[in-house]
C-alpha cells in the first residue's frame, strides 16, 4: 500500500517495522530495539526543516522568536499548529543547508525531478518474515527509477560519508530497507543516491549511489535483522542473548611482548 495522504506523525504511529528498527537490531540488539525511547534532539529538529526547505519549500516551518526562551517562543510553538519552529538563527541556516543541495547539479536533479513523489509512506507485508514493514523515502523519480534520501551530516566527501555509512548510521542497510519494501508495494527502483550536505558551513554538498555490492550487503544484513525480529516476535523473548556473564581478557594490543 502506498500513501501520499498521511501526515509523518500518523505514519510513525504505525506498529510496522521501520529501517531504523532493523538498524537498531543489527548495531544492537531486539532487546536495544525493544525497549529504545525515542529522544528528539535539537540536531534532529534541524534536519527535519532541511529536509522541508528541500522537499517542500520549507511549508512546514516556522521561523520563531531569536531564542528558545522566554513567552515568545511557547507562543510561537503553541500558534504552529504542529509545524517545525526554529529560533531566527536556525531557520536561517536550515534554509542556507537546503540551499547547498539545490547548488549541487547531481543533488539539484533529483531534487527538481519532474513529478517527483516526495514522503510517500508505504507499507507492505515481508514475504519472508510476514512481518509488516514500513517507509517513507523522502523521495522517489518515476522517471530515472533513483529513490533518494537527504541526509545531513559532518563531512560529505567521500570518504567521509563513507565512513558514516557504515560506521556510523548503516545507511546502507536503510537504502536496502527502502528499495525492498517500495518494489513490494510496485516501485521499481534502479538506484539509492543519498543526498548528503555538511551542516556546518559552508556546506559542501554531493550525491553518494549506493553499489549493487552495498545493496547486496545491505539486503543480506537487513534480512538478518528481520529473522531476528521475526523470531523474537513469535517466542515473545526479546532478550539480550550476552549470556549470564562474559569472562574479559586483555585485547592483544594491551599486551606487553
Amino acid at each position: 500500500m502506498i500513501r501520499d495522504d498521511i501526515s509523518n506523525e500518523e505514519y510513525h504511529a504505525s506498529d510496522a517495522i521501520s529501517s531504523s528498527a532493523v538498524k537498531t537490531v543489527l548495531k544492537s540488539s531486539v532487546w536495544h530495539w525493544k525497549n529504545q525511547v525515542q529522544k528528539e534532539t535539537t540536531a534532529m529538529i534541524r534536519g527535519t526543516a532541511v529536509h522541508d526547505f528541500a522537499l517542500e519549500g520549507g511549508k512546514n516551518t516556522v521561523r520563531g522568536p531569536e531564542t528558545r526562551r522566554g513567552n515568545a517562543w511557547k507562543e510561537a510553538v503553541e500558534n504552529a499548529e504542529g509545524k517545525t519552529v526554529l529560533p531566527e538563527k536556525e531557520y536561517d541556516e536550515a534554509q542556507h543547508i537546503a540551499e547547498a543541495l539545490f547548488a549541487d547539479p547531481a543533488c539539484a536533479k533529483q531534487l527538481n525531478c519532474k513529478d517527483g513523489r516526495k514522503e510517500y509512506s508505504i507499507f507492505v507485508e515481508c514475504p519472508e518474515t510476514k512481518l509488516k514493514l514500513r517507509c517513507r523515502p523522502d523521495l522517489y523519480n518515476p522517471h530515472d527509477m533513483v529513490m533518494s534520501d537527504v541526509k545531513t551530516t559532518v563531512d560529505a566527501s567521500p570518504t567521509g560519508f563513507n565512513r558514516e555509512i557504515y560506521s556510523k548510521w548503516r545507511y546502507d542497510v536503510q537504502a536496502a530497507f527502502y528499495k525492498y519494501v517500495a518494489e513490494l508495494a510496485g516501485w521499481k527502483v534502479m538506484h539509492f543516491a543519498f543526498l548528503a550536505v555538511e551542516s556546518n558551513p559552508p556546506h559542501a554538498a554531493h550525491m553518494h549511489v549506493m553499489s549493487l555490492d552495498a545493496m547486496s550487503q545491505g539486503h543480506q544484513d537487513m534480512m538478518f535483522a528481520l529473522e531476528q525480529i521475526a523470531e523474537a516476535k513469535v517466542k515473545d523473548d526479546y532478550s539480550l542473548n550476552w549470556g549470564k556473564f562474559t569472562m574479559i581478557h586483555p585485547p592483544s594490543w594491551v599486551m606487553s611482548e
